[in-house]
């Protein structure tokens, strides 16, 4: 009787010292799980930090796209009026000279009568 004890003591060490290595192994294999999970945390942390400098940096192009085109289109503008301004101004120019050149046809009719000796007009053409 005392064998089968002997043997049943055996095992039952066995089993415990099974168990024991097994525990120390899956804790370690739980650490590093952990260390991993840890890591991974990190990770996903920095990847998100970096997401949101990009989406800030994003915005400020965004800010400053709207900034330039209000710019440009204020140029456009600008150069509407200095467009139809100088339309206006050489309107009015040549319309002043049509009337010197009326002036002069008129002041050489005038001349012609008086007999004078003629009178050599320069035109500059546009």
């Amino acid at each position: 009787m005392e064998k089968p004890i002997k043997i049943i003591l055996f095992i039952i060490v066995g089993i415990a010292l099974i168990n024991l290595a097994t525990t120390l192994f899956s804790n370690s294999n739980l650490k590093g799980i952990q260390r991993n999970l840890e890591e991974a945390k990190r990770s996903a942390d920095s990847a998100l930090v970096e997401l949101q400098l990009s989406k800030s940096r994003l915005d400020s192009i965004r800010a400053d796209i709207v900034v330039f085109k209000a710019y440009i289109n204020n140029v456009q503008k600008r150069v509407q009026l200095n467009d139809a301004e100088k339309q206006l101004r050489e309107t009015r120019d040549q319309d002043k000279v049509d009337s010197i050149k009326q002036s002069i046809q008129q002041l050489r009719t005038h001349i012609a009568k008086d007999s004078l000796p003629p009178i050599d007009v320069i035109t500059t053409k546009r």
